[in-house]
């Protein structure tokens, strides 16, 4: 969680507390939506008045709406521009209403964020394009991009990362994550895989997190996810590791190498590539390793980096959808409101290292 002294205070200004000030900045980075449940799991408390005044504030204030499920439970939308000025997130597509999907999608993305409090998110666009670009060297030409038309004029606004899937860090090592709020198919898991092929493959080792409420299509996601990290193991100006080494070498000697050479050479690199790779050529150079040696020498490809591959099931917050139950007036002020925490469940989970 990154709330600063400045996003604080900005919603303390408008009357809230200050645990009351972190649950909205996380709802209004990472979700825009939340139940009671849900703040009930992040205070706990086990006064029902406190998650009533808390709602009835926001209501009162006209920083939030509702709607009313056939559960009788409520959905709360955070949309006040007012609030999310004072955590200066006031461009966040999550101010907006949104279809019946989105709002499942961000609730369990809310879910999974209060189940996992402790780690470094990286939350708005800016932080995003920083840390690839800047941290990690990566153009801004592979990210994930979607272009958006002006109404009016024919301005055309790039924006990364439009998913807005939590996104972490693990020491220097991304986490992506994908959110799944119970599809029948994955053709949107498919198409996000291709959206982000180009920075898997520039990236070192990462992980990669595919979360769902049930682990029906886990094998299926697994099996997408291994065939997007593998797909460039066939590089169409194929070389192999010794020919490589070859014109590396010319090359770093300053030797004259032909424009077609030099393509295949930037192939090279893009296919061969880490330590091992670096070692052998440095024994091969100085005669220590014999060509014939390095052609019966089995190297991972770049394309078939360890990246690391979980599922955990997640979304305990889904109940609002459910059926009706006596314990759905969540507002008295004489009725307690039970609810927890999203549940990441290690007997679903399944975990796959991709070497």
């Amino acid at each position: 969680m990154n709330l600063t002294g400045f996003d604080s205070e900005g919603l303390r200004l408008l009357g809230y507390s200050d645990r009351e000030s972190e649950f909205l900045f996380l709802v209004a980075t990472h979700s825009g939506y939340f139940t009671v449940q849900q703040f009930r799991a992040f205070l706990p408390t086990t006064s029902g008045s406190v998650p009533h005044a808390f709602v009835e504030r926001l209501l009162l204030c006209r920083h939030a709406s509702f709607n009313r499920y056939r559960s009788g439970e409520r959905i709360y939308h955070v949309f006040a521009r007012k609030l999310y000025q004072a955590i200066g997130r006031e461009n966040l597509r999550t101010r907006r209403r949104h279809e019946l999907q989105y709002v499942k999608t961000r609730l369990v993305t809310l879910d999974f964020v209060l189940a996992n409090p402790g780690h470094r998110y990286l939350g708005t666009e800016e932080e995003k394009l920083d840390f690839f670009e800047k941290q990690c060297g990566i153009n801004r030409g592979i990210l994930p991009v979607k272009l958006y038309r002006a109404r009016k004029s024919a301005d055309v606004t790039p924006r990364y990362f439009v998913d807005r899937f939590p996104l972490f860090l693990n020491g220097t090592k991304p986490t992506f994550t994908y959110i799944d709020a119970g599809s029948v198919v994955l053709d949107g898991f498919h198409s996000h895989l291709r959206s982000y092929a180009d920075l898997f493959d520039a990236l070192p080792p990462f992980e990669f997190i595919y979360v769902a409420p049930t682990a029906r299509l886990v094998h299926a996601a697994q099996k997408a996810f291994e065939d997007c990290i593998s797909r460039r193991n066939l590089q169409p100006n194929s070389i192999s590791l010794v020919e490589y080494f070859r014109l590396r070498k010319a090359w770093d000697r300053h030797e004259r190498v032909a424009s077609g050479d030099v393509l295949r050479l930037k192939a090279g690199r893009d296919h061969y590539a880490g330590k091992s790779v670096d070692a052998l050529y440095e024994r091969w150079v100085q005669g220590a390793v014999k060509e014939e040696d390095v052609d019966g020498t089995e190297v991972a490809p770049r394309g078939q980096k360890k990246a690391g591959f979980r599922a955990l099931i997640c979304g305990a917050s889904l109940k609002v959808f459910g059926p009706p139950s006596r314990k759905a007036k969540e507002i008295s002020r004489e009725q307690q409101v039970s609810g927890s925490s999203a549940k990441l469940s290690t007997q679903s989970s399944a975990e796959v290292s991709t070497t």
